[in-house]
């Protein structure tokens, strides 16, 4: 008779209580961080000893050799609701938890323009989420990512992830990123390594990068008035891609930057730390 292996999923860096003996099966231990684990967040599993396939909230997975074992980069969705949420590694099958995180909401009062694009602009607007739609599906599967992500710049953020925004009293949405306070021509760098996608003016996003960091992972730039690199040019961490700006959809320079994973997006700051907590 086959014995099922016992899966479990404990947080970064507390130990397994008890120990196996030579005659039961190895235990399959997979950390995670952050602790607690909430809607919105980047997910880092690492296993010290599973490799290969797994899935998480639907989406397909890869555990892959690191300094540490064996890991995956992951997200939860910011609609996601609090609860326990399977993660499948091969034949095993564990609860994840999730909690629920409460973003703040905030009233602007902008000019029309920022919020309702006139009809000559329609087609770009059009052409331009074609392009942004190409983009975000033909990530390769494999990871070009390596490590720890690092800060865009070296500047405080002004405007968190998850804020919940009406503007004009009517329109509604979720800031999708954090908003970096820089001056106009502040120094833009890569947060990882990868292969530049976008490189270019668009209406909403003004100077607009585009970073694929492999297995469906992206990281995004905007509003910048300067461009040092092309679509298709591969980057490593911290190289300078761009010059911050004020060009877009926007009322004063700053650095919008935002990260993308399997059509989720997730809170940066948390990103900033897995490694480093």
């Amino acid at each position: 008779m086959m014995t099922r292996r016992c899966a479990l999923l404990l947080p970064l860096g507390v130990p397994l209580c008890g120990q196996s003996s030579a005659h039961e099966p190895a235990q399959l231990v997979v950390h995670w961080l952050p602790q607690p684990l909430f809607n919105g967040a980047p997910v880092l599993f690492r296993s010290k000893v599973y490799s290969g396939a797994a899935v998480w909230l639907g989406r397909k997975l890869e555990f892959r050799p690191d300094a540490d074992g064996f890991s995956a980069l992951a997200g939860v969705d910011v609609t996601c609701t609090p609860g326990n949420y399977p993660l499948a590694l091969g034949s095993e099958t564990v609860e994840v938890p999730v909690v629920e995180r409460s973003y703040p909401s905030s009233t602007i009062t902008v000019p029309p323009r920022f919020v309702e694009p006139p009809s000559s602009v329609r087609a770009r607007i059009a052409r331009e989420s074609a392009i942004k739609r190409k983009v975000f599906a033909s990530s390769p599967p494999e990871r070009r990512w390596r490590g720890a992500f690092a800060a865009p710049a070296d500047t405080h953020y002004t405007s968190s992830f998850g804020v919940r925004r009406t503007y004009n009293g009517k329109t509604q949405s979720v800031h999708q990123g954090l908003d970096y306070s820089a001056a106009l021509g502040t120094e833009i760098r890569a947060a990882n390594s990868g292969r530049v996608a976008v490189a270019q003016n668009m209406y909403f996003e003004g100077g607009f990068v585009v970073i694929d960091h492999g297995e469906s992972i992206f990281t995004l730039y905007m509003h910048l008035s300067e461009f040092l690199v092309r679509a298709g040019d591969a980057v490593q961490t911290g190289e300078p891609i761009a010059k911050s700006g004020a060009s877009g959809r926007v009322t004063g320079p700053h650095l919008h930057f935002a990260v993308r994973w399997q059509g989720a997006y997730l809170e940066p700051a948390t990103l900033l730390t897995l490694w480093v907590a």
